[in-house]
């Protein structure tokens, strides 16, 4: 008997110290933040690029408030009708969106689910509850899309005609911030000059005798160069005064300048007793120290030559098309840059290609990771193509431009750009505006034009 009630005296503390425990359970507090996280657009099949939209709230001076808004803007043309958004908050209780309504004279809501399909082009804010329902935050919302093509090239002519006469020869450079227009013509050198290339006035050449060799001038250590048909290199500290250099190398003539290179302008020599072209290099441009001979099939003339640095940041330089010592027009596009021995090596990118044609008169730049060539005249005088390629991987392979996103015309006056070859092309790398002026074409007409250009994506004209 006195066991049975020890029991149940047992049996009542447990109950009442469970109870006791039960009754001091504590009320559940909820965050009263509502701020807003983040927002992300789900996978759409039919609207591809939604999901790379990288949203941040960003603070805006004109509403005075932070905005969520994607600083990046989506791809042109990308659809905002149908996106499957995620927001996250701090804390919520519920959440709605405040958008225009099909009138698109009023306002609705749309209370958030998670498994909405919203059309972006019509919300105005998105508005949370903490989740203990005390705090709201209402965020306007702006969905940025590209609204002219990234990708497209667009251009525009800034004068017809920079002179009427006559000329054989002519060669644009940008030099001490200003351009500068060299044109050969009755035996005597004109040049024009511009702060915009828009604007040109005339100036006098002086101690530059008549050449038609102006393609070879050069902008090395603050001076032009230029080689002259009798062998001297005539140099120009500010584009008008031009005095002769005797490069004195015993036994060979200077025939022409190919590029600027790791600090070194390089030319093309002569030996005179065997009429073998060679290269050389200077480090001041009067003092020349010559290297190897040239390879086989190695253009001396008009020929399109650039130096600039690889992807991994080596300099390196090339020269395409033009012609041989012996007159021939060639297809060849050379490379060259130093290997792990410190030495300068040639290497001929179209030695296994059968398909490459012959050109000469061709201009290259670099542009957007790519070289683009602009010109390019083949033996018949016809220009090839549409007159602008393009290569992707350093001028060994190239390829047409697209015919849809880099056509030279000017849309504003209806004038489409006339191929040709021989045309200047200077790029300006602080505004990346591409300038082509003067030209030739098959009819040996001579163009005396400015178009510019630019890659949408490089910035927009203003």
């Amino acid at each position: 008997m006195k066991r049975n009630i020890c029991k149940l005296l047992i049996f009542s503390v447990i109950v009442y110290l469970v109870s006791a425990c039960l009754g001091e359970e504590k009320e559940i507090e909820y965050s009263d933040n509502p701020n807003f996280v983040s927002l992300k657009f789900g996978k759409n099949d039919s609207i591809p690029g939604l999901v790379g939209a990288v949203f941040t709230l960003e603070y805006d001076a004109d509403l005075k408030d932070s905005i969520i808004v994607n600083l990046d803007s989506l791809p042109f043309k990308t659809r905002i009708d149908s996106v499957f958004p995620t927001f996250s908050f701090k804390s919520t209780s519920r959440a709605y969106l405040l958008m225009t309504d099909s009138t698109g004279t009023g306002l609705d809501t749309l209370v958030l689910t998670g498994k909405d399909t919203i059309d972006f082009t019509k919300v105005q804010s998105v508005t949370n509850y903490s989740a203990n329902e005390k705090v709201s935050r209402t965020y306007p919302i702006k969905v940025n899309v590209h609204q002219i093509e990234s990708e497209l090239y667009v251009w525009k002519r800034l004068v017809n005609n920079i002179y009427s006469h006559g000329s054989s020869a002519q060669q644009a450079v940008f030099f001490k911030n200003r351009f500068l227009f060299y044109a050969s013509s009755d035996s005597k050198n004109y040049l024009y000059v511009s702060n915009d290339a828009k604007t040109w006035t005339n100036a006098t050449v002086s101690g530059l005798p008549a050449t038609d060799n102006l393609r070879s001038i050069r902008v090395f250590q603050d001076k032009l160069y230029l080689v002259h048909e009798n062998g001297l290199i005539f140099t120009s500290g500010d584009g008008e005064n031009w005095s002769g250099i005797d490069p004195s190398v015993a036994g060979y003539v200077c025939h022409n300048l190919l590029f600027v290179l790791e600090n070194n302008l390089w030319g093309l020599f002569r030996q005179e007793a065997n009429q073998v072209y060679y290269f050389a290099n200077s480090e001041d441009g009067a003092y020349w120290i010559i290297q190897d001979a040239i390879p086989s099939n190695f253009p001396i003339a008009d020929y399109a030559s650039l130096s600039f640095d690889s992807r991994t940041g080596k300099p390196k330089a090339i020269v395409m098309g033009g012609r041989s010592s012996a007159g021939t027009l060639l297809s060849k596009v050379w490379s060259v840059e130093k290997n792990i021995f410190n030495e300068y090596k040639w290497i001929d990118f179209t030695a296994d290609k059968a398909d490459v044609q012959p050109f000469s008169g061709a201009s290259v730049i670099p542009y957007d990771d790519k070289l683009l060539l602009f010109g390019s005249m083949d033996d018949n005088g016809d220009i090839r193509g549409n007159g602008h390629m393009e290569s992707i991987d350093e001028g060994f392979t190239w390829r047409a431009t697209d015919s849809v996103f880099n056509i030279i015309q000017d849309t504003t006056q209806h004038i489409l750009y006339e191929p040709r070859a021989y045309q200047s092309v200077i790029l300006d790398e602080a505004s990346h505006f591409i300038y082509l002026i003067g030209g030739k074409n098959k009819d040996v007409q001579t163009f005396t034009d400015v178009w510019v250009g630019k890659l949408n994506r490089m910035y927009f004209f203003e």
